[in-house]
């Protein structure tokens, strides 16, 4: 049922519940009209208006009517009315009636409902009826029942011709401010239907960006972000509603209080283990007067094309570097073989001089080493092809752990925890994932020299199609200025190590198209993250 013929049917009920208390006051005091009236024509024509009305509720209310057949029920009711009350007006004086207004009451009503038409319909029903009556009670073709209270022909006529032309203007003004209430509600719900679906509309797009997005108010307030912007922080929204921007970059609250768009890159530590490289973009928000209500923050994860244009110059600067450096090697290679088997020959004799003996021991040691050290960088300039299967890489790891634990580089005072996830399945050469891990266990076990916690753990997170295997030592750490370079060749913070060690590790994780960061703190010590394909890319087979 209609809102507004709801509420049509209530304020009925109420004026006429209003009427029957009037007609009881007056039936007492006998003030206001002819006492002389006959109560009971009252009272039953009260009685009907109570009846349509309620019938006419009940048939909308508990039958499902259509619209055309409504509007036909509303004629009807209407006429009912304005019958009902020419009655009423006849059984209290006539043309003397003070009860005639009531007319305007039906007036109203088919204005309100059925607007213009029903309007005028009204009038036209309420002045033909009103104006019946006034003729019929003059001219005795029905008797008057106040016969004392009859009027001069000419005031009959002015009063009806007024009633007659009050009834029409109201009618045309009730139906015409009807049909701009209705013109009006229809814009209205259009225009709400509009917003919201700009609204949804809005919100999808927002939500739907593969960027991050946040928005601030004047002070700084954190008032909106979207899904994108929780992925790449790490936070739920509710929690950053909460927070000033500030407090999610501190090194950006200077930017807010300038009126201009500008971009900005900054470091953002994800978690203990995941440190990102941010790009930001700031832009004024502007309120509908165009006065500045804001910051819009739009911000890209950096990370992965960072350390792909890090790759590409370090594999650049070093490529040409390489090649020469290889050719190097195997000249030099050549002559060492020879120094060293001819040491070798020297030491058979027999010297009674010590001090030559220990020195061609030196020059036998020193030999090995650089021979070590020409072996490592031919690993790392001309890398031997992965030959790469299906394997469970948690039974690669757990094999390294075991065979590491019976070598003399591990220390007992060190505690190992595990957190390796059974059925690891990926697509790798099991031999240098082997050596990877290898390398830096021995880091981590040097860097913590004889006692603390080391930590290796491995996991699957299938929403990104990816395993993440970690290292992680309680050792005293690494600078970040040396950070920065841990993955140049030849760098090294050891007194006796090639600097090639983990050059190798990031070469052959490259090779496996992975990648391998670092996050370390002086004095708490050092992760190694490597992360890898957990399903083998297409063009990505053995190699």
């Amino acid at each position: 049922m209609p809102r507004r013929l709801q509420r049509l049917l209530f304020y009925r009920l109420v004026l006429i519940t209003l009427f029957l208390i009037g007609g009881f006051y007056i039936e007492e005091t006998g003030v206001v009209i002819p006492p002389e009236i006959p109560w009971y024509a009252f009272y039953l024509l009260v009685t009907l208006l109570y009846a349509t009305t309620l019938l006419f509720f009940g048939s909308l209310y508990f039958k499902k009517i259509p619209e055309k057949d409504i509007t036909r029920l509303l004629y009807f009711l209407i006429a009912t009315d304005i019958l009902i009350i020419t009655g009423m007006i006849y059984l209290t004086g006539g043309g003397t009636s003070p009860f005639s207004p009531l007319y305007f009451l039906a007036v109203l009503e088919g204005g309100a409902i059925l607007e213009r038409r029903g309007g005028i319909m009204a009038a036209s029903m309420s002045s033909i009826s009103y104006g019946i009556l006034i003729n019929l009670e003059y001219y005795l073709i029905i008797p008057p029942l106040y016969p004392q209270y009859l009027y001069e022909s000419l005031y009959l006529f002015y009063k009806l011709f007024l009633t007659i032309l009050s009834l029409f203007l109201a009618g045309y003004l009730t139906g015409f401010l009807a049909e701009e209430v209705t013109k009006r509600s229809r814009q209205l719900s259009r225009t709400r239907e509009e917003y919201s679906r700009l609204e949804a509309f809005s919100k999808n797009v927002l939500q739907s960006l593969q960027s991050g997005l946040i928005t601030v108010d004047l002070t700084g307030r954190i008032t909106f972000v979207n899904a994108a912007g929780e992925r790449i922080l790490g936070l739920k929204r509710t929690s950053l509603r909460n927070l000033f921007l500030s407090d999610v970059f501190p090194e950006l609250e200077a930017y807010l209080s300038e009126d201009r768009a500008h971009r900005v890159e900054v470091n953002y530590t994800k978690d203990p283990f995941t440190k990102l490289r941010l790009g930001l973009s700031f832009y004024p928000l502007r309120d509908h007067r165009g006065e500045l209500s804001g910051k819009v923050v739009i911000f890209q994860d950096l990370t992965k094309m960072k350390d792909m244009e890090e790759s590409v110059k370090r594999s650049e600067r070093l490529a040409s570097v390489g090649q020469l450096a290889a050719g190097i090697a195997h000249e030099i290679r050549n002559p060492l073989a020879s120094i060293s088997g001819a040491i070798q020959l020297l030491r058979e004799e027999k010297f009674s001089n010590p001090h030559a003996q220990r020195l061609m021991e030196i020059i036998v040691t020193e030999s090995n080493r650089l021979n070590r050290l020409i072996n490592e960088f031919l690993l790392y300039a001309q890398p031997p092809k992965a030959t790469k299967k299906k394997v469970e890489l948690d039974k690669v790891v757990e094999d390294t752990l075991e065979i590491f634990f019976r070598t003399p580089q591990w220390n007992y005072g060190i505690r190992l925890i595990k957190e390796i996830e059974k059925g690891v399945v990926v697509e790798c050469d099991p031999q240098q994932m082997q050596q990877v891990l290898w390398n830096l266990l021995i880091n981590a076990v040097e860097a913590m020299e004889g006692k603390g916690v080391l930590k290796v753990g491995l996991r699957r997170e299938p929403a990104d199609n990816k395993v993440i295997l970690r290292v992680t030592d309680t050792g005293k750490g690494i600078s970040p200025d040396k950070v920065e370079r841990i993955f140049d060749p030849f760098f090294t913070t050891k007194e006796r190590g090639t600097g090639l060690g983990l050059s190798i590790v990031h070469k052959i994780i490259e090779q496996h198209r992975g990648t391998i960061t670092v996050l370390s703190k002086v004095g708490e010590g050092t992760t190694f993250n490597i992360t890898m394909p957990l399903k083998a890319e297409k063009g990505g087979g053995s190699r």
